[in-house]
């Protein structure tokens, strides 16, 4: 993709043609309200903290406007790791700001203290969903030429609401 002209800022990412809606038996193509709709249905039901909630936010309003540019998928993706990365923070040290180490560090702090499930061994580290999150995080933001579909952008921002939620789970 490259940078749009103002003309077409409004404009459907032209990828989103092949992307069908099946409705009463009838398949059509994806409107906004559509691809709205998806995100709106991944949100979080926890008691996270407040700026977790809005960073959270801001991943589902990147990947809203993903609808306008294709490539915002991942920017929504790396948005996502980074509300995941802040419920971490706010768990283990009690407030969200500044903490030392990486998103590696802080899940091994969330694993040793029971806040996140122990590492699931198998044939990869990649086998346990948190490692493989983290794989996927720092591939995204290392610098990449990759682009998502839309499928595999809601799976990570789906993955991260989970873990969050996980972190700061809903009252009884």
């Amino acid at each position: 993709m490259v940078f749009k002209p103002v003309e077409s800022i409004l404009q459907p990412d032209p990828r989103f043609a092949d992307l069908c809606v099946v409705e009463n038996g009838m398949a059509r193509r994806m409107t906004l309200a559509d691809h709205h709709r998806t995100l709106a249905d991944v949100c979080l039901v926890g008691t996270a903290p407040a700026d977790v909630v809005m960073a959270f936010d801001r991943a589902r309003n990147t990947m809203i406007y993903a609808f306008f540019d294709y490539d915002l998928f991942v920017v929504g993706e790396v948005q996502a790791f980074g509300a995941f990365e802040l419920a971490l923070k706010h768990r283990l040290n009690g407030h969200g700001g500044a903490a030392r180490g990486t998103l590696r560090n802080l899940v091994d702090r969330a694993r040793k203290a029971g806040v996140l499930p122990a590492l699931v061994s198998g044939p990869t580290m990649i086998s346990d969903p948190i490692e493989a999150l983290i794989a996927l995080r720092n591939g995204l933001s290392h610098g990449t030429s990759d682009i998502h579909s839309p499928g595999m952008a809601l799976d990570v921002v789906a993955a991260c609401a989970s873990w969050i939620d996980h972190v700061f789970p809903a009252q009884p």
